[in-house]
């Protein structure tokens, strides 16, 4: 069985799940969020959707749970039809200090590298920064972005543990990412991740499968949005159970 939480937005979440149960899969609508992840943890529910139930309650509880982690978004590229990875999306997940921050993406491509090879996609990472490359000199801003993303460049590509990945910092040129099949998306915080997930998903309405949970534990979690379509939580629910 699968859990969907369910909130303020409950008839998208409802329509989902009675679309999912058309289907045979049986799934629990759940309004606590502490049981929702109890109920995760101890293996009541093969995997769980935060459905419209409130991120600033559920998410402290994961994290109590599981340590930290980084969510990242599966987004449909609609220039070659495949599945990226969008991360972080979690507007607090990545440090204001620059030393712990470069820490934090380093761990951020490992692990959505390793979802990605787990899945037998070979990944190709494009990080992103807060403009072009030749922008450098226009701001202090600017220039502590580029400069922090090509330090993060050469420090993977340095390392023994990132062998033969694929990683390319263009600026901020997402663009060009998704026009040559780049399936990792590096946003440079989680604020300006999660802006882009919302101008994908929400405005542009990019068909996607929620946030996947980015960290040593295997855990069957998807975030998702409380203003997503049925459309999202169904397709939450169902990448949980089949995968790609």
């Amino acid at each position: 069985m699968y859990a969907i939480g369910i909130g303020k937005n409950r008839d998208e979440v409802l329509i989902a799940a009675e679309n999912l149960k058309k289907e045979g899969i049986e799934v629990e609508l759940v309004e606590n969020p502490e049981i929702l992840i109890d109920g995760l943890i101890n293996n009541r529910y093969c995997g769980a959707v935060r459905g419209s139930l409130s991120s600033s309650e559920l998410i402290p509880i994961l994290r109590k749970r599981i340590g930290k982690f980084y969510r990242a978004s599966i987004l449909k590229n609609p220039f070659n039809n495949e599945i990226f990875i969008l991360a972080p999306v979690g507007i607090d997940e990545i440090s204001e200090s620059p030393e712990i921050r470069f820490d934090e993406k380093l761990e951020i491509i490992k692990y959505s590298s390793e979802f990605l090879k787990s899945n037998g996609i070979t990944p190709k990472i494009g990080i992103l920064s807060a403009g072009r490359l030749s922008d450098i000199g226009r701001s202090k801003k600017i220039d502590d972005s580029i400069l922090e993303a090509e330090d993060l460049l050469k420090h993977v590509n340095s390392l023994d543990i990132f062998e033969n990945l694929e990683i390319e910092h263009k600026g901020i040129l997402i663009e060009e990412y998704l026009k040559d099949g780049y399936n990792i998306i590096l946003s440079e915080d989680g604020i300006s991740g999660n802006l882009l997930f919302r101008a994908f998903a929400l405005v542009c309405n990019m068909e996607g499968f929620g946030a996947i949970i980015l960290n040593s534990e295997n855990i069957k979690f998807i975030d998702t949005s409380r203003s997503g379509s049925s459309k999202r939580y169904y397709n939450a629910v169902k990448f949980l159970k089949e995968g790609f």
